[in-house]
């Protein structure tokens, strides 16, 4: 007969729901209808029996499956079910629930119904079929199952039908859900498209083909239960034994039954969506950074390829889930770069894959390539050597370090650069690091040291003494102030410096410590001084020629010296607009009259720098030069403080007379000058300043010649005021004493015989001050009248 319709009950069986049917009214509607198909109502009424039906006609072998996984995973209780057999093949398990009630007719287990399966159910007139077929169900509370002796029905183990705990009754239906091949999946993370582009295998997609289901549960106090070739259970965190949640081996996905756990029940756990719950409270976010950086997904090589070279310009690490190719890859281009750019990088592209400058990468670079700010300059240290740069220097080396990079990186990289410089140049100029000067060799007020090609000399009151430049490695050079020649040990005699300075000055001890003071390069403020090359000769016009241009510029070749022609100067704050840190600053030729009493304060205190499209800025007066001046003419000293600090060196006619300094010696200076010359010129300089370091630095002025003081009286006093005290000093002698009266007489009558404009006659204070002079120079006393009309 017809197997469905066999399962049919003859008529409303609901009342067998809440009683049992008598043995005489069953023995009598079976009679009555023919029939010895009899079914058995599940639930509360039959002791609250359950059933679990097992279909094999549309899961073939399922239920030697689940047989067999009941038997190994608990064998106690499988001793004791009772099972049928159906006319499909299919089982039938039945159990009773101690203590407990059993839900209604469950759905544990199925497949997709395939296209044949559809069909049929069309055929049959069934207008939506249904597209999943269930070969695990159970038939509890409103639900009832056929049993033997039903046509096709039989005893497969004939055991009284157990009552077994809930807890018993759950393991059964857990082990049987687990079989389902209809999962609802919990979302799945997703990587963004740009992230896609760069993988072949995803960090989700990896860590769902790699993990180790055992080991992902244990870590968050799940037990693992027992296993079979398909499937592996476990047991939830705060439970000992039971099955919570199954693992299917071939989709690699974990299945959660229980509804007890942060999981939601039923649904279907990919590692990934399951480790984000855990882990992250469902971030999915941090879960691809974990997973990245624990090594899972596949990048492809040729992302792999460009993101190591950016990762290792940028000093950044790669990701921990590049392969070992580009582990090595990596490990070797940052060897590569630490060789070709021992201090890093300054430049990296954006996330746009747009060339940046890192500022503070280019500072790095800039201290790595000794490049420091000093005084408003840059400088660059290279060993032991510190060196005076320009802005067009530090740019060219800084572009310089980019190297050893493909073409068209190279192009984007100095695109990028110079178009940084050309905004934010002359900021980061001022922004490198700070050089302080602690470890320059630099002069003191008790010592100096000169520079040479083959090691240095160190001079003090006592002792000239070389050293080879190894003795001093932690010792920093300015490289300005090494000489371009060696250091002789062999003192000459009477050399062509010597013979010069004998000529021109007279080469006093004086001299020396003169030349000493120029060539030491430490100032201090209480040794300030004016130096100032005059002439003996009494007329300006007469001079020239003495070879006065010649002593400053002699000394561009022990000391640094900035020359400029006096008439150019301005006597005001643009005082040092040409000066550029040089210890001399040496005014040429200046004129008769200039403000000496403004270079008394620049000789002495701290000066204020003022340059062309610069701001100010104030030199402290152990940085400002000493100032060297020459001139035709002479110099004023009236104030005391002036009087204190000009120091005059006179020069006599001779090279005047003779026709030049190279015409006297045949030789141009010092163009011409032997190794022998040089070494007499260096041994002369050195002893000069031992004689200024003697001295304790000081300079006194010397008393000027006969004709040099002339010179200087008629400048100051003019030509007409020693005209007239000449005229008149001997009957002045003679009388020893003048009246006022009678000089006034006296003045007026030279000044009207000779000429003289009233404007251009001395007043009471200058006359005063001509004939103190004239007297202090002629060993005379001279007492002046309080009136003078």
């Amino acid at each position: 007969g017809d197997v469905y319709a066999a399962k049919t009950p003859y008529k409303a069986w609901k009342e067998f729901q809440n009683r049992i049917i008598t043995k005489e009214e069953l023995w009598a509607q079976m009679d009555d209808r023919n029939t010895n198909a009899v079914a058995i109502v599940c639930g509360q009424i039959s002791g609250n029996l359950e059933v679990i039906d097992v279909d094999v006609k549309f899961k073939p072998g399922i239920d030697t499956t689940i047989l067999t996984d009941i038997r190994a995973f608990y064998p106690t209780l499988f001793s004791r079910l009772r099972i049928h057999k159906t006319p499909s093949t299919g089982i039938h398990i039945l159990y009773r629930v101690e203590g407990h009630e059993v839900p209604g007719n469950l759905k544990l287990a199925g497949r997709l119904a395939n296209d044949a399966e559809i069909e049929l159910q069309i055929s049959k007139g069934i207008k939506r079929p249904n597209k999943e077929i269930n070969f695990l169900e159970t038939r509890g509370e409103g639900g009832y199952i056929l049993a033997p002796p039903s046509l096709g029905y039989a005893v497969e183990i004939d055991n009284p039908i157990p009552t077994i705990t809930w807890e018993e009754r759950c393991a059964l239906i857990t082990l049987c859900e687990s079989y389902t091949e209809i999962i609802k999946e919990a979302p799945k993370p997703k990587i963004s498209k740009s992230q896609e582009s760069i993988y072949s295998e995803n960090p989700f997609e990896h860590y769902n083909n790699d993990a180790d289901p055992v080991e992902l549960l244990q870590d968050f106090g799940w037990k693992y239960s027992h296993k079979n070739a398909k499937f592996i259970w476990f047991t939830r965190p705060d439970k000992d034994k039971g099955v919570s949640a199954s693992w299917n081996v071939s989709k690699r996905m974990f299945y959660v039954f229980t509804t007890s756990t942060e999981l939601q029940g039923n649904r279907g756990y990919h590692p990934s969506t399951l480790l984000a719950e855990l882990k992250f409270s469902g971030n999915k976010s941090d879960l691809y950074h974990h997973l990245v950086n624990s090594g899972y997904g596949k990048v492809k090589p040729s992302i792999e390829d460009k993101l190591v070279k950016r990762a290792a310009s940028a000093g950044k690490p790669i990701p921990k889930n590049f392969s070992p190719k580009a582990q090595t890859a990596y490990i070797e281009t940052v060897q590569q770069l630490q060789e070709e750019h021992p201090f890093g990088l300054f430049w990296f592209r954006d996330e746009n894959d747009k060339m940046k400058i890192d500022r503070e990468g280019l500072y790095t670079v800039a201290a790595g390539l000794g490049f420091r700010f000093h005084g408003g300059d840059i400088i660059q240290i290279n060993g032991q050597f510190v060196y005076k740069c320009t802005p067009r220097d530090f740019i060219d080396a800084i572009k310089a370090y980019i190297r050893d990079v493909d073409e068209q990186e190279l192009k984007d990289i100095c695109n990028a650069y110079e178009s940084f410089i050309q905004t934010s140049g002359k900021f980061t100029m001022e922004r490198i690091e700070i050089f302080d000067g602690s470890e320059i060799m630099s002069d003191s007020a008790d010592s100096a040291f000169k520079f040479y090609s083959n090691g240095f000399i160190e001079i003090n009151e006592h002792t000239i003494t070389f050293y080879p430049y190894d003795v001093i490695p932690d010792k920093l050079i300015w490289h300005h102030k090494v000489l371009n020649r060696e250091w002789s040990s062999t003192r000459p005699i009477n050399t062509l410096y010597e013979q010069y300075l004998a000529n021109a000055t007279g080469l006093t001890d004086y001299v020396k410590r003169v030349v000493g003071y120029l060539s030491h390069d430490f100032k201090s403020e209480s040794a300030g001084y004016i130096v100032v090359l005059t002439e003996q000769v009494p007329d300006p016009k007469d001079g020239g020629g003495s070879g006065k241009n010649v002593f400053g510029n002699m000394l561009r070749n022990t000391t640094t010296v900035s020359t400029v022609p006096g008439s150019m100067v301005q006597f005001n704050e643009k005082f040092f607009q040409p000066w550029n840190g040089q210890r001399v600053y040496f005014l040429a030729d200046i004129p008769k009259k200039i403000d000496w009493l403004f270079l008394k304060e620049m000789a002495t205190g701290n000066g204020l720098l003022k340059k062309l499209y610069k701001d100010e800025q104030e030199i402290d007066s152990k940085d400002m030069c000493k100032l060297l001046l020459n001139t035709n003419y002479s110099y004023e000293d009236a104030d005391g403080g002036l009087k204190r600090r000009i120091i005059p060196i006179e020069f006599t006619n001779f090279y005047t007379v003779q026709g030049g300094i190279d015409k006297v010696h045949g030789k141009m200076f010092p163009d011409d000058f032997t190794s022998e010359d040089w070494a007499g010129y260096d041994h002369l300089i050195a002893e000069s300043i031992q004689l200024l370091l003697k001295d304790k630095g000081k300079l006194v002025a010397a008393e000027l010649t006969m004709s040099g003081w002339e010179k200087k009286f008629k400048g100051q006093f003019g030509d007409s005021t020693f005209e007239f005290i000449e005229d008149n000093m001997e009957s002045w002698k003679f009388k020893a004493f003048i009246t006022n009266k009678e000089f006034t007489e006296q003045y007026h009558a030279f000044c009207v015989e000779n000429d003289i404009n009233i404007k251009f006659r001395a007043g009471q204070k200058l006359m005063n001050m001509a004939l103190k002079e004239y007297c202090r120079k002629h060993d005379m006393e001279f007492t002046a009248s309080p009136v003078w009309a």
